[in-house]
């Protein structure tokens, strides 16, 4: 028996330290299995301190070697309690100044153990007895022997009672790794309370060490089988459980090695999807001859049915950063759903497509009328013509009848002729886009023949719009300008839709500043302004003065009206005209 107990512990000490050494060398500070390496560490060296115990023949050399195995009796429960907290995703509670208050209990313990011939507060009696003709240490405990195995089991039971409550996770694979932790640490638990009690085959030890060692090395081949190296299981799962799109994570060999419960749910119907091919639950346009084909950063659209009816999806992969070993971790799944977005993307489609037939419906009816108004024009122009031959000296009211009569049918043909364009301009926006107002406004400026006329610019912003049709309403509003104020030597001219014309003498603009404002942007000049009687009707078709078409405002009117926004006449903090736009900052469907 005694040198079955040698072979054991020389091969617990070799075994140990080995895969101590592999694990705290192949990870991570800060991960669960540099913790472990730590662990099999601290009890491969309280395992190495029973040869002392095994090959010493005096009470001294027995003493000097329990004492030195009382550096692996108090720090196993701490490092235990640190690998537990690491597991369970708890390890920032572990700092600095708490691993100093969990070691005054034990840094006493070691103290007492070390001065135990000078007092009695550990060891109330210290002897030695012979049995089958080896030397054993005989002691009897002492108060402060009970405060330390008090707090001693209680790190133990408290690293235990973590484990055991992520064994009942539900996450199946990480449920599975724990179960078998709980149980491979039950062998440890077994084997000391034997030695407590009497009942262990090696009398000349505490053989828990190795029994750690000995389950220890099953338990790291679980742990980095199901890739705990990389993963946090209680992380993910406290993470997962709070979002609602599905997520998984996956192995490098491809399996699933873990997923929310809204994976669960949309991929697997409710049951859990770890440990299967990720080409076997995700949607089929994310792999192709079962590998994945949605590359690091890609997004691809996918389908998957969920609660009787299909649901689109976005589909995102990205990269789990490599150890540092340059060795490969996964990458982790997201889908995105879609669906909602995709439905109203087709209904706005065919809103779209209803709305450019009628569009089309009102050009085409406009051509009509334009085309129909033509015939009846043309005969009431040349009965006016043979008016006029038959009529050779009229009066005077005659003669100012037959020139209104004349200049009704002047108006009447440009309306006829420009109806099929204001019916274009009221709906012809474009696909609409941001662009800064100075630079749409000196592109108008550049436009039109503004003469004398100076431009200033206070200020600017993004405005979302059609830039041919913003430009438009730039430049109509500079010919208002140039036509209604710069007119003569500053004589303003207007005309109503009765061809009554009116004139006045009065300050020609000189400047027209454009900028922002709390409705949107103004457009305004220093010259004679509008009169209060005219801003109610100055956007009807055919006002205008004498020598223009009496559109150029109105299709102003069209064209903000098409983006959605409104055109009023305001107060100026001149005398001159002020034009306010109201916009609407979101987004004009086309």
């Amino acid at each position: 028996m005694y040198s079955v107990a040698v072979l054991s512990v020389v091969l617990s000490v070799v075994v140990g330290g080995t895969a101590a050494a592999w694990l705290l060398a192949r990870h991570d500070r800060g991960t669960t299995t540099f913790a472990l390496g730590v662990f099999l560490l601290v009890l491969t060296g309280w395992t190495a301190t029973h040869l002392g115990a095994l090959f010493a023949d005096s009470r001294q050399w027995l003493l000097v070697s329990k004492q030195l195995s009382y550096v692996g009796v108090v720090t196993t429960p701490i490092a235990w309690f640190a690998f537990a907290l690491r597991y369970t995703d708890r390890g920032d509670w572990l700092t600095w100044r708490r691993l100093v208050l969990l070691s005054v209990v034990p840094v006493t313990t070691l103290l007492m153990v070390f001065t135990a011939q000078y007092h009695s507060l550990y060891y109330t009696s210290i002897g030695v007895s012979s049995v089958n003709g080896h030397a054993v240490l005989r002691t009897t405990p002492g108060p402060w022997h009970a405060v330390n195995i008090i707090y001693s089991y209680s790190l133990l039971l408290g690293g235990t009672g973590l484990l055991v409550a992520a064994a009942l996770s539900d996450n199946r694979l990480y449920r599975r790794q724990s179960a078998v932790l709980v149980g491979c640490i039950t062998v440890p638990w077994l084997v000391n309370m034997s030695y407590h009690l009497d009942r262990t085959p090696f009398p000349w030890f505490d053989a828990t060490p190795m029994a750690f060692i000995a389950t220890g090395i099953p338990l790291a081949v679980v742990v980095l089988r199901t890739d705990l190296a990389s993963f946090l299981p209680v992380a993910y799962e406290r993470v997962f459980r709070s979002l609602d799109d599905p997520i998984v994570v996956i192995a490098p060999d491809g399996r699933i090695i873990d997923a929310n419960d809204a994976a669960r749910t949309v991929l697997g119907s409710g049951a859990a999807v770890e440990g299967r091919p990720a080409t076997a639950v995700l949607p089929d346009e994310l792999h192709d001859a079962g590998t994945l084909c949605l590359d690091f950063g890609e997004t691809i659209e996918c389908a998957q049915r969920y609660a009787g009816q299909s649901r689109r999806y976005l589909g995102r992969r990205q990269p789990i950063a490599s150890d540092t070993n340059g060795v490969e971790r996964g990458s982790i799944v997201t889908l995105t759903e879609i669906t909602a977005r995709v439905e109203r993307n087709r209904e706005l489609e065919q809103l779209s497509k209803q709305a450019r037939r009628k569009n089309e419906q009102l050009e085409r009816m406009a051509g009509v009328i334009s085309h129909d108004m033509a015939a009846p024009l043309s005969t009431a122009e040349k009965t006016l013509s043979l008016l006029r031959s038959d009529l050779a000296d009229p009066d005077p009211p005659v003669e100012q009848s037959l020139d209104d009569l004349a200049s009704v049918h002047d108006r009447l043909r440009g309306f006829a002729e420009n109806l099929p364009r204001l019916a274009r301009e009221s709906v012809d926006v474009q696909t609409t886009d941001e662009y800064d107002l100075e630079a749409v406004v000196q592109a108008a400026w550049n436009t039109v023949d503004t003469g004398t006329l100076e431009l200033t610019v206070t200020d600017s912003r993004s405005i979302h719009a059609d830039r041919g049709r913003l430009q438009q309403v730039f430049e109509n509003l500079f010919r208002n300008t140039v036509q209604h104020a710069t007119i003569g030597d500053h004589t303003v001219t207007t005309t109503t839709r009765t061809g009554q014309a009116s004139s006045n003498e009065q300050a020609s603009a000189t400047t027209v500043r454009v900028g922002t404002c709390e409705r949107g942007v103004f457009v305004e000049d220093d010259g004679p302004g509008i009169s209060p009687k005219q801003r109610e009707t100055v956007f009807e078709y055919g006002m205008s003065t004498a020598d223009s078409s009496g559109f150029g405002l109105a299709i102003v009117r069209t064209i903000v009206e098409a983006h959605g926004w409104e055109i009023d006449v305001a107060d100026s903090g001149s005398e001159g005209a002020r034009f306010e736009i109201t916009i609407d900052d979101a987004p004009t469907e086309p």
